[in-house]
């Protein structure tokens, strides 16, 4: 019985988007620029406030020449509100920007080498949307944490999610352009702890003689491995995607071929996103950007 009452009670609530409209009439005296405080049109602020008046079965507006007043019984309406509409979006408007944000998790080096160049150009395309970029070597949990979605790389079999290849991982050795290198077998190569076998598998792929160098640096990952590179350390194996932005610049060359691995970098969401349309919108994209070819600077055949 108490349910029935309070569903009595709810449906006789007059419309929060239609008391809006009033209050933002009352504050700006002129549709068009209450219309343009809330980013509506002027006829969606008449069909809002017609609504309202409908519901309540009152006039609580009318109008001298261009200016908008509210009657009596509009202004006795907000009256009796005080500032509950204020509160009221206040307490709204967090909730709103989260459903506007994207939070993204990915790895260091995709982060700063593949993903933040290009992102201004998907914000320019959404500015309505936001986008939290998040850096951990760790797998997030897309349903547990506050996380709406990844890169990873893998070969896109992670259970209960949804994963859209966006490029091949690839292999390439580089160095900077003022550094001494003898034969191949001789590099100092810099290698990263998580990713000890890259150099041994590129080596055997790209039909080099004897063993892969052993010696050089080692660092914790793949993003201190680029930056010992960029340093002039010594040579650096990486995906051939980081570079783009290195070798446009000068600040690294090319030294041998690029292998394709089976493993690939995939977009992976939730199979019940927070936000589904904005992160379909990023997907899409991001699988887009991921079929583009390499810039400037590589060898024949580094884009295949």
């Amino acid at each position: 019985m108490s349910s029935s009452r309070s569903s009595s009670r709810s449906s006789n609530l007059p419309s929060l988007r239609g008391l809006a409209a009033l209050d933002a009439l009352a504050r700006h005296k002129r549709q068009g620029a209450a219309a343009e405080a809330l980013g509506i049109s002027r006829s969606a602020l008449s069909h809002r406030i017609a609504d309202l008046e409908a519901e309540l079965g009152a006039r609580l507006v009318t109008r001298s020449g261009r200016v908008s007043m509210l009657t009596d019984e509009g202004t006795a309406l907000l009256a009796a509100m005080g500032d509950a509409i204020g509160r009221i979006e206040a307490a709204v408007a967090p909730l709103q920007r989260r459903l506007r944000q994207i939070r993204l998790s990915t790895v260091n080096t995709l982060a700063a080498n593949w993903l933040l160049p290009r992102l201004p150009r998907f914000q320019r395309a959404h500015p309505d949307m936001e986008i939290a970029v998040l850096t951990t070597q760790r797998v997030v949990d897309l349903d547990g944490e506050d996380v709406d979605c990844a890169i990873r790389n893998g070969m896109g079999d992670w259970p209960g999610t949804e994963a859209r290849l966006l490029f091949r991982e690839t292999l390439v050795p580089a160095a900077a352009p003022g550094l001494a290198l003898g034969r191949p077998s001789a590099w100092p190569v810099i290698r990263a702890r998580a990713r000890f076998h890259d150099w041994p598998l590129w080596w055997q792929q790209a039909g080099q003689k004897g063993d892969a160098p052993s010696g050089g640096m080692v660092v914790e990952n793949r993003a201190q491995a680029l930056e010992a590179a960029l340093a002039g350390a010594g040579v650096v194996l990486t995906d051939a995607r980081y570079l783009d932005t290195h070798l446009a610049a000068g600040r690294l060359r090319v030294l041998g071929p690029v292998i394709a691995l089976d493993t690939g970098f995939h977009f992976v969401r939730s199979r019940a996103p927070r936000n589904p349309r904005n992160v379909e919108a990023l997907a899409r994209w991001l699988e887009e950007e991921g079929r583009s070819a390499p810039q400037a600077g590589w060898p024949p055949g580094a884009s295949d």
